[in-house]
């Protein structure tokens, strides 16, 4: 355990941080006190005006249901993405889905609120939950999986040298596709939540390409990346 949080602190952090707030929520409140942090926290039109990043930050953390199932699907998207691209690049890539999915699915809904389209009162929409930042890390597992190009000394570790990337992508692939009727719900009609889940996945997948050429080309060049210093081991191809 200590090793795993040495070396990936931001799946770590995020997974603890995540459980600590969804059992106080779910066995420290009651039915007011659950409503009133779900209405602080939302990232709706309201809050976004009066407090945008703390917002964002915030509703990542709050569940309303099955908090715990999340728990499982944050297991397998963040930490290979942490093993592929480093704990910095991966807040990068959850922190840039989360803020683009926000802004874009909310932009559309003022928009839609000022033609008519929608009540003024979508301003006060709950929208809480990890899924942004989940969803996206899921595609960027099953598009780039657990290993970088070439295994390095500095992220060689246990549990992704018994477990091949082929199987962290495949049970990435599996959670997306378990979550996909909530992530897509009323797609059709350009709900908050859908679009932005939408968003999410496009930025996670953009983003990680963006990291993965990065690598390729250091590789290529012989650059000192953060991927780049080779362990007395040989290299291998990602599976």
């Amino acid at each position: 355990m200590h090793s795993i949080l040495r070396r990936y602190p931001l799946p770590m952090l995020f997974i603890v941080a995540f459980c600590a707030v969804s059992g106080v929520y779910a066995y420290g409140l009651g039915p007011a006190q659950q409503r009133l942090v779900v209405a602080n926290t939302a990232t709706n039109l309201a809050n976004l005006r009066n407090d945008p990043l703390g917002t964002m930050i915030a509703s990542a953390f709050v569940a309303e249901a099955a908090p715990w199932m999340w728990v499982a699907f944050a297991i397998v998207g963040l930490f290979p993405v942490a093993h592929r691209f480093g704990n910095v690049r991966t807040l990068v890539l959850v922190g840039a889905a989360q803020v683009v999915g926000t802004l874009i699915s909310e932009g559309l809904l003022a928009w839609r609120i000022s033609t008519g389209a929608m009540p003024t009162s979508a301003r006060y929409l709950d929208d809480v939950g990890p899924s942004y930042v989940i969803a996206s890390a899921l595609v960027a597992t099953i598009l780039y999986g657990a290993e970088p190009l070439m295994r390095t000394a500095r992220h060689g570790h246990w549990l992704f040298d018994r477990i091949p990337s082929r199987w962290w992508r495949i049970g990435a692939a599996v959670g997306l596709a378990f979550l996909a009727p909530h992530l897509f719900n009323r797609l059709d009609r350009l709900d908050v939540a859908a679009v932005g889940h939408v968003v999410a996945m496009l930025v996670g997948a953009g983003v990680g390409l963006l990291f993965a050429r990065r690598e390729r080309t250091s590789a290529g060049s012989g650059g000192a990346g953060p991927r780049t210093e080779l362990a007395p081991a040989p290299a291998f191809s990602e599976a």
